[in-house]
């Protein structure tokens, strides 16, 4: 297969995730990592290649944001970053390519030596936190079984002390539909303004969902239909990833909507071993022997351009496509979608060549129906006053 035919061509970032470790320091109930508890770490020589395969790639665009997620990246020491950092900082001299660095993290562990770091290099930070305590203790605790929301808030308290930006992602389950008004006083009392929601999907070793029911989608479109009618309210003070990306695809006159999840190396995925992959970082917690672990090559082995030819991305590329096509043929919802998330259709069907999911209805479906019933409203009550 020629590069050129798969090739992206649209303004959007490159995201390659980086794995320094498989190791996480807490238990989260729903986490689909299956290696978390060990604590191998990626080599210099693994990432002297990742650094100058990325950024010396004419297939790789700019601007590129190095991820570095899939486990706890604060649990490896500050010293394996200021070598990795030096490797980066070494490469990018040559090739001058725009790009910058990012932590998706539990916060439980940052200090202030972090907090210097952080500031120093300039890191984009996200942070995990699922509410207040009687909602987060509940899902996401430590290896002894304890809540984190404690170690969590002290982190995001430094963080906000020393002025560093964060985003926060949110894991909603049932439990927590029944407090939208709870989660947002907590988002506003504590200065998070900028948060993302996910739900405790099929992914990995996380087998079941608290979606799966009818009864709970239900629940789920009044939850946000309640938090929506809040943040209107308040006058968009707190910025909800769900509500706002939908709304730019409503409002856009496009037909042929981008996701980045379906078009190959707009993510770039990187374990600590140095095995890479396309598309879904969450297919890197896959065991698929017809898959063969979604290993698309090895950078110590052979270039990024290589993946091209390997039979893993030809096999995966061709059915993601068929279930994008599927997509566009048979949802009313193409226009602000694009196809739908590969890793969510190959971890609740075992398939790429399928349609809906339960992710995609949470994440899209009901995010559209409960954005325009909002306005329908606002509408109607503007015309009758």
């Amino acid at each position: 297969m020629e590069s050129d035919a798969v090739r992206p061509a649209h303004p959007y970032k490159t995201l390659v995730v980086l794995q320094a470790s498989p190791f996480c320091n807490i238990d989260c109930q729903y986490c689909y990592l299956p290696h978390r508890s060990i604590t191998a770490k990626m080599s210099p020589a693994v990432m002297q290649r990742i650094f100058e395969e990325v950024m010396g790639s004419s297939i790789i665009e700019e601007p590129i944001t190095f991820l570095w997620h899939l486990g706890e990246p604060l649990a490896v020491p500050i010293e394996f970053y200021e070598g990795a950092f030096n490797l980066y900082d070494s490469v990018n001299k040559v090739y001058q390519r725009q790009s910058s660095h990012a932590f998706q993290t539990n916060a439980t562990l940052i200090n202030p030596r972090w907090i210097d770091f952080i500031q120093e290099r300039r890191i984009g930070i996200g942070v995990s936190v699922d509410g207040p305590a009687f909602i987060h203790d509940r899902k996401r605790i430590n290896r002894k079984g304890v809540g984190t929301h404690n170690a969590v808030m002290n982190g995001i308290r430094l963080l906000q002390e020393a002025k560093i930006g964060f985003s926060a992602i949110t894991v909603l389950t049932n439990f927590t539909l029944d407090y939208p008004e709870s989660l947002y006083e907590f988002y506003i009392e504590n200065n998070i303004l900028d948060v993302a929601f996910n739900i405790d999907e099929i992914e990995g070793t996380n087998k079941t969902s608290s979606f799966s029911e009818d009864s709970t989608i239900r629940r789920y479109k009044r939850f946000l239909a309640n938090l929506l009618t809040l943040v209107a309210q308040d006058g968009g003070r707190l910025k909800v990833r769900e509500f706002w990306t939908t709304l730019r695809s409503i409002c856009s006159e496009s037909h042929n909507p981008y996701n980045t999840m379906v078009e190959p190396l707009r993510i770039l995925n990187f374990d600590h071993q140095g095995n890479f992959s396309t598309f879904c970082p969450e297919l890197v917690a896959a065991s698929s022997e017809e898959y063969a672990g979604f290993k698309m090559g090895n950078i110590l082995e052979v270039p990024i351009s290589s993946i091209f030819e390997n039979s893993v991305f030809k096999k995966v590329y061709q059915e993601i496509q068929q279930g994008v096509s599927l997509c566009k043929q048979s949802c009313s919802y193409w226009d602000l979608c694009g196809g739908g998330s590969p890793s969510n259709k190959f971890f609740e069907t075992g398939r790429f060549d399928v349609s809906e999911t339960l992710a995609c209805r949470a994440h899209k479906k009901i995010v559209v129906d409960v954005l325009l019933d909002h306005f329908e409203q606002v509408s109607s009550t503007t015309q009758v006053q």
